[in-house]
């Protein structure tokens, strides 16, 4: 496709900051002959950066509303992550409003402690809590040789309940492209528990970390998450609508710390939700999946169900952290500890979720996750109808704040 004068410029300056920020393009489809050029020159300094993003503004596309409100965003985010890279002094709050679009707060721990008391009631046995939650834990960790067999039942699974709510969404309006795929891999190591690696062409490589034991619990939600009808399926649909259809080169690439990866974590965190309404995500854990894993643990499809929402808080445990340790009000030490107590953890998983926290490229992204979900929610409560919202959100350039 042919690009712009605004196209050009806007992956050239993505491209100078992903050498700042290492990891700060999350999927590139735009120019390769671009790419080489700017990866062998010099980085270039802050200042002309900002000179960058004042000179896309005076070239910002005005014939789409919507795109116009998106890209504006978009750069302003740029603008926050050229002031970091230039040593300023940005509050920690800032950033995440300034790059994300979004104004999360601290949530009340007596919601953590409520819960906690909800789940003691839940959980058999007589140990604490966070030691009847890692027994149950255990139960359901997949020895290695059942981990890829057990992903790809559920891309399966997910790939044909997405095609069918896609079809009933949109006829043939919206369809995934011919010939897309969704490569799975194991690896270790990393600061994440799994990871959507979006190729281009319709085709995702998702990795999934090893380095804590993958349960048949979070299975299914998770490819549901990293690929149908998450992150790879947003991919898919906005290259196949936005960018081939449309000609909106900004759609090339998908960038971390931009307020679309809000959109993409608020998607992503629900998308178990269309496929599987009402939570009968637990009736086919149940009915296929744990008997696929030669698991019996006794557990019923309720049982699931009550333990999930007894726990539906524990999700904030890390932002909170974040905010407190980011704004000096916690240590280290004390963050992980906070993790620990409030998000009812083995240590080995805290000080995994405190290394993601503080990651440079993750230290504010922790809330897309719960910012997303919670504002994807909230629009669809008001409009009561999430799998409207949701297509939408698929398809459409929407910015967090429009759904607040």
């Amino acid at each position: 496709m042919a690009y712009s004068e605004f196209d050009t410029q806007f992956f050239r300056l993505t491209l100078e900051l992903d050498k700042h920020i290492d990891g700060y393009i999350d999927a590139y489809g735009g120019p390769a002959d671009l790419k080489t050029a700017v990866s062998a020159a010099p980085k270039r300094s802050p200042a002309h950066l900002r000179d960058d993003v004042t000179r896309l503004e005076g070239l910002l596309p005005q014939d789409d509303p919507a795109r116009l409100a998106y890209l504006t965003a978009v750069l302003r985010a740029m603008r926050c992550s050229i002031a970091i890279i230039a040593g300023e002094k940005v509050a920690y709050l800032d950033e995440v409003a300034q790059i994300y679009d979004i104004a999360p707060t601290l949530v009340d721990e007596n919601e953590f402690e409520r819960e906690h008391k909800e789940l003691d009631l839940l959980l058999p046995g007589s140990g604490t809590i966070p030691e009847r939650l890692e027994t149950r834990r255990r139960r359901y960790n997949l020895p290695n040789n059942k981990v890829l067999p057990l992903l790809e039942l559920a891309r399966n699974e997910t790939r044909q309940r997405t095609i069918a709510y896609l079809q009933a969404q949109f006829g043939s309006r919206y369809t995934l492209p011919e010939n897309e795929d969704v490569a799975i891999t194991l690896t270790n190591d990393q600061p994440w528990s799994a990871y959507n690696w979006y190729k281009g062409n319709g085709r995702s490589l998702i990795e999934f970390n090893t380095d804590i034991p993958v349960s048949a619990l979070g299975v299914l939600s998770t490819f549901a998450h990293e690929g149908y009808p998450g992150h790879h399926t947003e991919g898919a649909l906005k290259e196949k609508y936005l960018l081939r259809e449309r000609g909106y080169a900004e759609q090339a690439v998908a960038l971390l710390h931009s307020p679309s990866a809000v959109i993409a974590e608020g998607i992503a965190t629900t998308a178990v939700d269309i496929i599987f309404p009402n939570d009968t995500q637990y009736n086919w854990l149940v009915e296929v999946l744990l008997p696929a894993a030669g698991m019996q643990t006794g557990e019923t499809a309720d049982d699931m169900r009550q333990l999930a929402a007894a726990h539906k808080y524990g999700r904030y445990v890390s932002g909170n952290a974040a905010i407190l340790y980011h704004t000096g009000k916690l240590t280290s030490d004390e963050a992980v500890e906070y993790i620990q107590t409030y998000g009812l953890s083995s240590r080995p998983r805290a000080v995994q979720s405190f290394r993601f926290l503080t990651h440079p490229l993750f230290r504010s992204y922790t809330f897309t996750y719960t910012q997303g979900r919670a504002l994807l929610l909230q629009a669809a409560a008001a409009n009561n109808n999430l799998d409207v919202l949701f297509g939408r959100l698929l398809t459409e350039q929407i910015l967090p704040s429009q759904l607040g």
